[in-house]
């Protein structure tokens, strides 16, 4: 399975604080079946340049692929970002200085979780023009919560949706469950990342949500937005629609 949103290079962000807990991240991982982790640091722009750059992220990527060799974790990294998309970001967006998900057109977004339907979807439709946004946790912004059809919208405009694992398994309270769920239930998800932060909170094992879903969808349903879909889009091709 592939992680396509996870917080594993140490010491870039508040995720992994160091090298120890990173291999610890990248242990847990594979223990639940992932084979290949995104790295996704959050990345702001300032001044016409990403807070991280895509040559940075790759040097980190390739030094911790080489500790996890070593420490025979069978999980391949690549490379990425989470954009905290404001409206200082689309330059940086048009000059092409973020990195995509692997490589391909699909570009992890997040925005400021108090932000209005309004300008989440304006900022949305001028970063189509330079990447195929998909909206990181869209459960958890407010606009969301309180309606739901919002994501929908972003749907439509030919964003994709990923939903947290945490989310889906009440890590961040009964409102964000709820609106979680009901996405997932309405076909509003097209992948399921850990959006790991550590190995003892918010970590990226996946063993929680397969118990929680095995009684409620067949396996093979779970692995559209854990393994097809992720790979689909690191391979710069369309995703599959959930269909049960």
């Amino acid at each position: 399975m592939t992680d396509l949103h996870c917080h594993i290079l140490p010491g870039v962000d508040d995720g992994a604080v160091c090298l120890e807990e990173s291999l610890d991240m990248a242990a847990l991982a594979a223990d639940s079946g992932i084979t290949r982790i995104v790295c996704t640091p959050h990345l702001r722009c300032e001044g016409g340049r990403p807070s991280l750059s895509a040559a940075a992220i790759g040097r980190l990527c390739a030094q911790l692929q080489v500790q996890l060799d070593r420490a025979e974790i069978p999980v391949r990294l690549l490379t990425g970002g989470e954009l905290l998309c404001l409206p200082e970001a689309l330059p940086c967006l048009e000059q092409g200085l973020i990195p995509t998900l692997g490589g391909s057109d699909y570009l992890l977004t997040e925005f400021p979780f108090d932000a209005s339907e309004e300008y989440i979807t304006g900022l949305l439709e001028r970063a189509h023009r330079y990447c195929r946004p998909v909206v990181a946790h869209p459960e958890r912004y407010a606009a969301v919560v309180r309606n739901p059809d919002a994501a929908a919208e972003w749907a439509a405009q030919g964003c994709l949706l990923q939903l947290n694992k945490g989310s889906l398994l009440g890590a961040f309270g009964s409102r964000i469950r709820t609106t979680a769920l009901e996405l997932f239930r309405r076909g509003l998800c097209h992948v399921i990342a850990g959006d790991a932060h550590g190995a003892e909170r918010r970590t990226p094992s996946l063993h929680n949500l397969f118990d929680y879903f095995s009684d409620r969808y067949p396996p093979e349903y779970l692995l559209l937005f854990l393994e097809e879909n992720p790979r689909r889009i690191l391979e710069n091709r369309e995703v599959l629609s959930p269909q049960l």
